[in-house]
């Protein structure tokens, strides 16, 4: 059975990688702030370049996701040397050891590597990031063309689901928020792709066993506003929307500078995969089913 190591196995997206994983990989996974006492996971501080090694010898995995990331615009925005070290640095040391120990290196991007300018993106066209966060990933896109190893880049974009130890995703923010009866104000004039992290999942673990390489956009299927997935989060769990109000970006006084919309094409990767990404009413109807009673 090949050998999966999820870097970040306690966050969102890894979380949902271990669990749709298992049943056709051995699953490895690592955790730095948020312990885990799960079978075959590791403690790991990807900036620290002689245990990311050590580690990846160790487990000698197939393939590695590295879903590692801080990924806080604003906090990224104000605190660009430690952004470097994690996001530039850390990605370098698993990508290094991934090169050395003959791995498939699977690196998680963002739809934010665009500025917004254009109506529609494809992996063709050319990034131009508007924050610091978005240049630290776009430089590690560079960087793996430039190491001529074997990698997947994955762009996506507003990640939602069940799982994870850290931050909660905005979908189930809001859906707590709403049944506890508190009002919540939503920009009304960003635009994205909502993704479904299951989803997202399925196709990184297809693209890696199809063996294919390079750049993919992989998102959800339409591009809306954070207001109007909002309101189709209230009225997938048939919660007051009422408590919603719009706003525009400028209110929040948000220090990262955010693309207005970024709509990203995911043509290639559902043909290359055979599959398809997920509307947003399919998407919620999921994450419905998966919390239950319970957010």
């Amino acid at each position: 059975m090949e050998r999966l190591l999820i870097i970040g196995c306690s966050g969102l997206l890894g979380s949902r990688l271990s669990s749709i994983a298992k049943d056709a990989f051995e699953v490895f996974g690592t955790y730095n702030s948020h312990e885990m006492e799960a079978k075959n996971t590791f403690k790991l501080d990807v900036t620290n370049r002689e245990g990311t090694f050590k580690l990846i010898d160790k487990v000698k995995p197939d393939c590695v996701v590295d879903t590692h990331s801080l990924n806080n615009l604003d906090y990224c925005e104000a605190h660009i040397d430690e952004s470097w070290r994690v996001n530039v640095d850390g990605s370098r040391n698993v990508a290094e050891a991934c090169k050395n120990f003959g791995s498939k290196y699977v690196f998680l991007s963002t739809d934010d590597v665009f500025d917004g300018r254009k109506l529609r993106y494809t992996e063709k066209d050319k990034p131009h990031p508007l924050n610091y966060y978005a240049k630290t990933k776009l430089i590690v896109e560079y960087m793996l063309g430039a190491l001529d190893m074997n990698y997947i880049v994955a762009r996506t974009s507003v990640l939602y689901g069940v799982g994870g130890m850290n931050k909660i995703n905005f979908a189930v923010w809001l859906i707590n928020k709403l049944r506890n009866k508190e009002k919540v104000r939503i920009v009304n004039d960003q635009r994205n792709n909502p993704t479904l992290a299951d989803n997202l999942a399925e196709f990184l673990l297809r693209l890696y066993q199809k063996d294919e390489n390079g750049v993919f956009h992989i998102t959800g299927k339409e591009c809306l506003s954070r207001y109007d997935f909002a309101m189709e989060i209230a009225r997938t769990f048939g919660l007051n929307k009422s408590l919603i109000t719009p706003i525009t970006t400028p209110e929040l006084n948000q220090i990262a500078k955010r693309p207005e919309s970024v709509n990203m094409s995911t043509e290639k990767a559902e043909r290359v995969a055979n599959m398809r990404t997920l509307t947003v009413k399919e998407g919620l109807q999921i994450l419905k089913r998966e919390l239950g009673g319970s957010a």
